[in-house]
């Protein structure tokens, strides 16, 4: 029991705050710094798939046409995924001959939408990005630039969660928080084995790598980049490739948004699983393994770690009863304070609302998956605080 104890307290130590301070450490020291070759022109379309997004697609595509992208030709094609508002209108409103766009027929699901797009796209690259990710300037010239280099398969952008006149809640700070830290990890990976997946909000992929049909049960952002490495080519970080995106302050949102997350990508995951294969894609499989597998499985360590606690404490006390103590105060304070308002004043109670949450999440979303749920369609949950 106490040998379990200390595995399980390791495993979950390492996930949470070791790998990412060993891979920092590691990158620091033995890192690679590619420098890139001067530009080449790249001819690459920006891939968006819409639905009901009528408040946002105009805002959007602004930022994409105010772009300085420097040698390279960009334009973008917006599927609107059986929208029932004016989003394909507000697409077409703004008479550019770099936009097009279409709608489906009946909503299908992000995945459907992306295939029925990239049908229509002949360019070198494709960018993807959703619909209510505002660009930072120089975001695609960034972007774009590292495919000068022929080992280079896709290049992630960086996520900046936007503020609301400095406020958003405790969701929202800790959101912010952890894309800090989670950028940090990315720039880490990406001078080791590469960058492990990119996220939604913005990337670039060689067309060429890009499967013609999305599958509708994983996670398209996961699917999509990690088949670069799956080709044996890099994907890159770009921190400089920026999209700010709003955060939902709403708690049930944010819970099911994250649920819906690791069930798709837990499918994604187990559907590309060669690639956890050290003997053929070498530190990249470790990276994958720990940041993306091993971090899903924390949220089933949490409870086998407070039953060995609770035994632990029983049987011998001292160190034992500490961390029954600790996980006992950190599940306390980020359960009682979504249920009483006082509670949530207490300080550190936002960041042990967040860690209750988002493992709570990640751990339904996995049964889910095991169970064969599949979330093909939804709606997103966008809702920036007010308080």
């Amino acid at each position: 029991m106490i040998l379990l104890f200390w595995i399980c307290a390791g495993l979950i130590g390492f996930s949470l705050a070791g790998y990412g301070l060993l891979w920092c450490a590691l990158a620091a020291v033995a890192g690679r710094s590619a420098q890139l070759p001067e530009e080449q022109p790249v001819r690459a379309t920006v891939l968006i798939a819409a639905r009901n997004e009528q408040a946002a697609i105009r805002a959007k595509l602004e930022t994409i046409l105010a772009q300085d992208c420097g040698p390279h030709w960009v334009d973008v094609l917006v599927v609107s995924d059986g929208s029932e508002d004016a989003t394909l209108e507000q697409a077409q409103s703004l008479n550019s001959q770099r936009i097009r766009a279409f709608q489906t027929p009946a909503h299908g699901g992000k995945a459907q939408a992306l295939t029925a797009g990239l049908a229509r796209i002949g360019s070198d690259v494709v960018i993807f990005s959703d619909a209510n990710s505002m660009l930072a300037p120089g975001a695609l010239r960034w972007l774009l630039a590292p495919f000068a280099r022929a080992d280079v398969g896709g290049v992630c952008g960086r996520l900046q969660p936007q503020r609301k006149q400095g406020r958003g809640g405790w969701l929202a700070r800790a959101e912010r928080l952890f894309w800090t830290y989670d950028s940090a990890l990315k720039a880490a990976e990406n001078r080791l084995g590469g960058a492990v997946s990119a996220q939604g909000t913005l990337y670039a992929m060689r067309r060429a790598l890009v499967p013609d049909r999305v599958p509708g049960d994983v996670a398209d952002d996961f699917y999509i980049s990690v088949q670069a490495p799956a080709q044996h080519r890099r994907l890159v970080f770009e921190p400089r490739a920026v999209a700010q995106e709003a955060v939902t302050s709403r708690t049930g949102d944010e819970f099911m948004r994250r649920v819906r997350s690791t069930e798709r990508g837990w499918r994604g995951l187990m559907r590309m699983r060669r690639l956890l294969n050290p003997a053929q894609y070498g530190l990249y499989a470790l990276q994958l393994l720990f940041h993306k597998g091993l971090r899903r499985m924390v949220a089933f360590l949490l409870p086998l770690m407070l039953l060995l606690s609770l035994a632990a404490a029983a049987a011998q006390g001292g160190i034992y009863s500490a961390a029954l103590l600790a996980q006992l105060t950190v599940y306390g304070m980020g359960a009682g304070s979504l249920l009483l308002a006082p509670l949530a004043r207490l300080p550190g109670s936002g960041l042990c609302r967040f860690f209750v949450m988002g493992h709570a999440a990640m751990g339904f979303g996995i049964l889910r998956a095991m169970a064969g749920v599949r979330s093909v369609r939804w709606a997103p949950a966008r809702r920036i605080a007010d308080e």
